[in-house]
């Protein structure tokens, strides 16, 4: 019997790129998981961004300087993409998004999936989208090597741990 390939944890506001068969995953609440790969390489990669930083469980202000950090992101994550052999033609990009249960979400959210969808748009590579509106959040993972994506609800209770 074969081994399940390994998972990698993507962290909020940081982005994995492969080539191996491996599984990248990342944990989404109030946030959103860009999902690329190439149909023709194996190569793909997960960008995990959060909307906004919550305190005393009310949404911060969504300030240009995030939105410009975001941008920034996205371009590294894009380049690495290239380094890692993916070429940009052959891109398929799926965009989850998760907005939990909290006033004040949904504008932000909103912005940031906009964001995102804008940046690849731009790039004329088509860009699917899901949102989910719920209260528990959303494990993401991605086979890079493979481009198969799963999407799946995360306990209520469920804390990501760090990658060893």
């Amino acid at each position: 019997m074969s081994q399940p390939p390994p998972e990698i944890v993507v962290q909020p506001d940081a982005f994995r790129v492969s080539r191996e068969s491996t599984l990248l995953a990342c944990e989404l609440r109030g946030a959103l998981a860009v999902c690329v790969y190439d149909d023709t390489q194996p190569a793909g990669g997960i960008l995990h961004l959060r909307y906004v930083a919550i305190a005393n469980d009310q949404p911060l202000d969504l300030t240009d300087n995030t939105l410009s950090s975001d941008l920034l992101l996205m371009d590294r994550f894009c380049k690495e993409l290239r380094t890692a052999g993916a070429r940009k033609q052959s891109w398929r990009v799926s965009i989850f998004g998760h907005t939990p249960d909290v006033p004040g979400m949904a504008g932000p959210a909103a912005t940031v999936i906009d964001l995102a969808k804008a940046y690849f748009a731009d790039a004329r590579l088509p860009v699917e989208c899901k949102e989910f509106n719920r209260s528990d959040g959303l494990a993401v993972r991605l086979d890079p090597h493979g481009g198969r994506i799963w999407v799946n609800a995360t306990p209520p209770d469920a804390r990501q741990a760090a990658p060893a």
